[in-house]
């Protein structure tokens, strides 16, 4: 998909579950964009998230996805049954991605899933989102959106993340939430606060 080419857009949408919570409110993503959406704890960055992959409702306005579009969506949370005896390497394959070739992550590959500390746990999902499926690249535009993908990680693990976010394939389209700036810088993404999206009524 050419670059600059809308990937997804929102015109006066307003969003929620059982009843109207966010909006009006409108945006457009570019392909290959690295976007950051920021705002303050229930503001609706996380509903604008789920809204774009079927999740939430559109109570009005317009959602328009580019044709043939796959997306990655990384929730905050994702719980682990105990036990759960299950691998990281059970974990890609669940996924249906290949692990990046990371040190960090490679060493988490082997360990079953509830032996991880919550800050690797959230590195092998954040691994796992960013790994396009097989036969993304190229032949249909692909967005990766990650909901706080921060939370959970220590210093260490948060390089490892950022390393995973800069490696991202320039034709794919990553799409995030976040308080954190410094991640958010350091990834190269551009800060946008929800606020800025909100239309007058």
């Amino acid at each position: 998909m050419a670059s600059g080419s809308e990937v997804v857009a929102l015109e006066r949408a307003t969003l929620g579950v059982a009843r109207a919570l966010v909006g009006p409110l409108s945006l457009r993503v570019s392909a290959g964009a690295r976007l950051a959406i920021t705002g303050p704890n229930g503001s609706g960055k996380s509903l604008l998230l789920k809204a774009i992959a079927g999740q939430a409702t559109l109570f009005s306005g317009r959602l328009r996805c580019a044709p043939g579009l796959t997306l990655m969506l990384l929730a905050q949370e994702s719980a682990r049954r105990e036990p759960w005896p299950l691998s990281g390497c059970d974990w890609f394959a669940a996924m249906e991605v290949v692990p990046p070739a990371l040190p960090r992550l490679a060493a988490l590959l082997p360990r079953r899933l509830d032996t991880l500390s919550g800050g690797q746990w959230q590195l092998l999902r954040l691994a796992a989102a960013l790994s396009p499926p097989p036969g993304a690249g190229g032949r249909a535009p692909h967005l990766v959106m990650l909901d706080e993908p921060a939370n959970h990680l220590d210093h260490a693990v948060k390089e490892a993340a950022v390393e995973l976010m800069t490696a991202l394939d320039p034709g794919v389209t990553l799409l995030m939430t976040g308080h954190d700036s410094g991640m958010i810088e350091a990834c190269g993404a551009t800060a946008l606060p929800l606020e800025a999206c909100l239309d007058a009524a």
